[in-house]
């Protein structure tokens, strides 16, 4: 399980093979310290020196964000990564095409199955056909520009989609760093979510997530995880944060607040998301391959077979909404 600290001024510490997490000499929470395999540090919450000394002796990542759901920095265990993989992965580099063009197949699959799902709450036909243009196009791209510059038309067809849906919660289009409404801050904050979970899986298949394929690289980025992360925005998030607006489980006016020069979820807000996509992550759903497993074990399936990919063993195939 991965642990999310959310609770601000509050401590995590390890005691009798258990972690806890305390707030002014009170438990808010007790688990069996071995069942975690990854923790998330939001905001202000320390960890004891036993508590990081454990996790990082375990092999257990621990990743500090922001409140706002933006990635500073993250503490592990030197990590012995094979030298052939290694090897395997800078060559990939050098024709980095067929594994991008995978990640934005499987990415653009689902959006346009998300926007056939809410064609029902408006229309979204003129959409839908430029992801299914976008989608005929990936093939054609003759390189990494040209590929970005597929998927950026076929972003703007989506969020324009969920635009027509979102509208009356303030969504006017994707906007970041800052968002500028409820939708956006509770789309990047569900990013974040993602981002540990994939680069957990990436720990777990022993690739190095800074040696990316579709994204570019950049100090201590992790490019693959981001590469990676495309397949599973739309399946785990923004069907989530979708389906949160539309059934008022995330209110604009009780989840939300304006600060920093942006509008960010509030306390409530957060925990409200992160309930709904732990749960979401311990769906089951089916790859296009034929197998089901729940989110989670999906992403880390398919960090593996990316690494069957890379070494030469296996075709990859990216997954996507296909129901």
């Amino acid at each position: 399980m991965t642990l999310h600290l959310t609770e601000q001024s509050s401590t995590l510490r390890l005691r009798a093979g258990r972690l806890l997490v305390e707030l002014d000499e009170q438990i808010l929470a007790e688990l069996p310290a071995r069942k975690v395999r990854g923790v998330v540090v939001w905001g202000n919450v320390r960890l004891t020196t036993p508590a990081l000394a454990f996790l990082l002796r375990q092999g257990v990542p621990v990743l500090y964000a922001t409140l706002e759901g933006q990635l500073y920095g993250q503490a592990q265990a030197p990590q012995s990564l094979a030298p052939e993989v290694l090897r395997a992965q800078m060559q990939a580099q050098q024709d980095p095409l067929p594994l991008a063009q995978s990640f934005l197949q499987g990415k653009l699959r689902s959006e346009l199955m998300l926007l056939e799902r809410l064609s029902r709450q408006a229309p979204t036909a003129p959409q839908q056909a430029e992801i299914r243009a976008a989608l005929s196009a990936l093939p054609q791209a003759r390189g990494l520009e040209a590929l970005r510059g597929v998927e950026g038309s076929a972003a703007r067809a989506y969020f324009a989609g969920l635009q027509a849906v979102l509208s009356p919660y303030g969504f006017a289009g994707r906007n970041r760093r800052p968002p500028t409404d409820a939708v956006n801050a509770a789309l990047s904050y569900g990013y974040m979510v993602l981002l540990s979970r994939t680069l957990l899986a990436l720990h777990l298949a022993g690739l190095h997530p800074e040696l990316g394929l579709l994204h570019a690289e950049g100090r201590r980025a992790p490019a693959l995880a981001f590469d990676l992360m495309e397949e599973f925005r739309v399946p785990v998030v923004d069907v989530i944060v979708t389906a949160a607006f539309l059934r008022g489980e995330l209110d604009p006016k009780k989840h939300a607040e304006a600060r920093s020069g942006g509008v960010y979820l509030n306390d409530t807000g957060c925990k409200v998301l992160l309930r709904l996509l732990e749960e979401r992550l311990a769906q089951e759903a089916q790859h296009p391959k034929g197998f089901r497993k729940p989110y989670q074990a999906l992403i880390e399936a398919q960090a593996a077979r990316l690494k069957a990919a890379i070494l030469g063993r296996e075709a990859y195939t990216p997954f996507y909404l296909w129901r």
